[in-house]
């Protein structure tokens, strides 16, 4: 049962899974920061939610989905909550959900959307896709990196293919067939999928993906970055078109060897990460980041010669970090944003009333049952 008060502009409704916050919301279309609107179950299983991701929509209309953890196990199979908000980030409501029509184990990992920019595999142009991994509660058995995708503005949703298996269990212990953190980009005629795989003997985990030209079919797997030492697990691929130089970023964290240390490398292509080494980040302060980092490149909208400014998030630190489009290890530049760090913050450029801003979107902290919710932060794209 849902239960809803509305107390002098203050909202709070329960669910199974946890309750948008009493609280008073943000002015709409304006830039705030630690709106925490959702918070999971006091009693919530394992961490509560984690991993948010976020979308606009043409009408300037906003979803954010994320890993969401109910109070008790007979509420499982768990889905990924597509929540939206009108109003410029400011309040957010309970619109749909992606759930796992095909294995009967739930939508439990790492969602991600993505609006396809162009007619492509039986959809039209603005349809959306939501990836995830699909996994017994038990994380015992076979796992899907499943895609999913909706052509009513995320209303509903209908599968469309599997991605990847793996034979699991769907753990990070070494030698176990899992899969994680799928992430999408289209280049030229096809669909990118990136991902984490633990499927190779040869390495505890590595960074891989895959294409396809109709939605159906999925490549055979090239890697993006695989190390020699067994024990590194490089994880949690993103990638950025840097438009100016036409070339593309990706992040990646460096984890079981060099404490989750972030990296990126710079491409020709998307597809040919590969042979290229990687590159700490590192600040002009000689700060060094940690895990669940994501990159995003916007235009520079202080300067009109095209140039662009790159933008990176981790879980390590509240700050952003910036640099320009030649980035350099050392060169990046830490901008306090004055809003939570969280396990995979997710960063994106929206339009607020036509005004260029960055959506900041946050899931819980591995550990944290305290501060475990979802929130999210509008803030100035900031000056290099």
């Amino acid at each position: 049962m849902m239960i809803k008060s509305i107390i002098l502009g203050l909202v709070y409704v329960t669910t199974a899974y946890g309750a948008v916050l009493e609280k008073r919301a943000p002015t709409p279309f304006s830039n705030f920061t630690r709106n925490e609107f959702f918070k999971p179950a006091a009693d919530a299983q394992l961490w509560g939610t984690l991993y948010a991701r976020s979308l606009q929509l043409p009408d300037e209309s906003l979803l954010m989905t994320w890993e969401n953890y109910p109070a008790e196990s007979k509420a499982y199979p768990v889905n990924h909550p597509i929540y939206k908000s009108v109003d410029g980030g400011a309040t957010w409501s309970n619109f749909s959900a992606v759930k796992d029509t095909q294995n009967g184990w739930g939508m439990r990992f790492q969602p991600f959307l993505y609006t396809l920019p162009a007619d492509f595999g039986g959809y039209a142009r603005g349809t959306i896709l939501a990836a995830g991994v699909s996994t017994p509660e038990s994380l015992e058995g076979g796992v899907y990196i499943e895609v999913y995708a909706s052509t009513d503005g995320a209303k509903t949703w209908e599968f469309v293919s599997h991605i990847a298996y793996g034979d699991g269990p769907n753990t990070i212990k070494n030698g176990d067939k899992a899969l994680w953190e799928p992430f999408f980009l289209m280049y030229k005629d096809r669909l990118v999928c990136y991902y984490s795989d633990q499927r190779d003997p040869k390495h505890a985990q590595k960074l891989v993906h895959t294409t396809t030209t109709d939605l159906k079919t999925w490549s055979d797997i090239v890697e993006d970055e695989a190390e020699s030492n067994y024990d590194a697990r490089p994880g949690m691929t993103t990638v950025a078109h840097i438009e100016s130089t036409n070339k593309w970023i990706m992040t990646w964290e460096r984890c079981g060897v060099d404490a989750c240390r972030v990296y990126y490398k710079v491409s020709d292509s998307p597809l040919t990460f590969g042979p290229i080494p990687g590159t700490r980040l590192k600040a002009t302060d000689g700060s060094l980041f940690s895990s669940g980092p994501y990159v995003t490149w916007v235009r520079n909208p202080y300067t009109s010669d095209g140039s662009g400014i790159i933008i990176v998030s981790t879980t390590s630190s509240e700050n952003i970090l910036i640099q320009g489009d030649n980035p350099a290890e050392g060169k990046w530049k830490k901008v306090d944003i004055n809003h939570w760090s969280a396990y995979s913050r997710s960063v994106r450029e929206i339009t607020v009333k036509g005004t260029r801003r960055l959506l900041i979107g946050n899931g819980g902290n591995f550990g944290d049952k305290k501060n475990n919710g979802v929130a999210d932060a509008v803030v100035p794209i900031p000056t290099l």
